[in-house]
């Protein structure tokens, strides 16, 4: 019964999230981001080389909200939202750090995966929509959840691990309606 609970509340935040949401402000963020990334690109390689970096930190990102999201479940206690939004910057700046230090090892692995998987800057250019609305949404979720701390306390009831796979089948349904809207 906690879990249902737990899963309905995650279900209301997440569409909260998105029912007033402008797609054509979110089409326009996307093609602006994308066309900065291309203008300062000096070949169609370093432009997705940036797209696949994003990625790379936005998939980074993922495993910090996870790991500080399971910590505040398991602990039955929400950060303070100035905490938590102290907590990610730090994450960030460690993650871009960590980023810039395997940039040469990475663009050789993307290098590759142009080649074996036949990418098309179409699939790259998805792919980080996709990574970057996904990320977007979990920061959302997570600062309307420390902000709201007694009506999100009816998840400490649930399971976390349970918990954490909801609100990804969550984010990653949201996340494909929104790139499913937009024409980039």
């Amino acid at each position: 019964m906690a879990q249902e609970v737990a899963n309905k509340f995650i279900e209301d935040v997440c569409n909260h999230l998105v029912r007033n949401m402008n797609i054509t402000k979110v089409e326009e963020h996307f093609k602006e981001t994308i066309a900065i990334y291309s203008k300062s690109s000096a070949t169609q390689i370093d432009f997705w080389d940036r797209l696949m970096v994003n990625m790379l930190y936005f998939t980074e990102n993922e495993q910090v909200w996870e790991k500080e999201f399971l910590g505040m479940l398991d602990k039955k206690e929400w950060l303070k939202a100035t905490v938590l939004e102290e907590e990610l910057l730090m994450h960030q700046m460690r993650i871009r750090q960590q980023v810039a230090e395997q940039m040469d090892a990475a663009k050789e692995l993307f290098h590759k995966q142009y080649e074996t998987d036949g990418l098309t800057e179409e699939d790259i250019v998805y792919d980080y929509a996709y990574s970057s609305a996904g990320h977007s949404m979990r920061i959302d979720l997570l600062t309307v959840l420390v902000s709201t701390p007694e009506q999100s306390k009816v998840l400490f009831n649930a399971d976390p691990q349970e918990t954490i796979r909801i609100i990804n089948g969550y984010i990653a349904y949201h996340t494909d309606g929104i790139i499913n809207k937009v024409k980039l």
